[in-house]
């Protein structure tokens, strides 16, 4: 009896199509001063913002229109309770 067929299955790429533009690679440093103003610390960058792409242990980063998203969404998002999260 001989083993089933094995096919991959994949959904079409575009292999011209370019990947969408997400903006700069940033450091938390870099988050920190630029995107807010210096007004968080790296480390709390790094603890919580979201998005974050690891490169190696320790090596991170965030593509600067991610985080531009997710400040906006903070921003726009105001729980009626305190207990509440959007």
């Amino acid at each position: 009896m001989n083993p089933p067929e094995l096919r991959v299955v994949r959904a079409p790429i575009d292999p011209l199509e370019p990947p969408p533009e997400r903006g700069r690679l940033l450091t938390a440093a870099q988050v920190a001063a630029e995107l807010f103003n210096g007004t968080v610390s790296p480390a709390w960058v790094r603890r919580h913002v979201p998005y974050k792409i690891v490169l190696g242990h320790s090596t991170v980063r965030w593509y600067e229109l991610d985080v531009r998203q997710w400040l906006d969404q903070q921003r726009t998002c105001v729980p009626p309770q305190p207990s509440t999260h959007c």
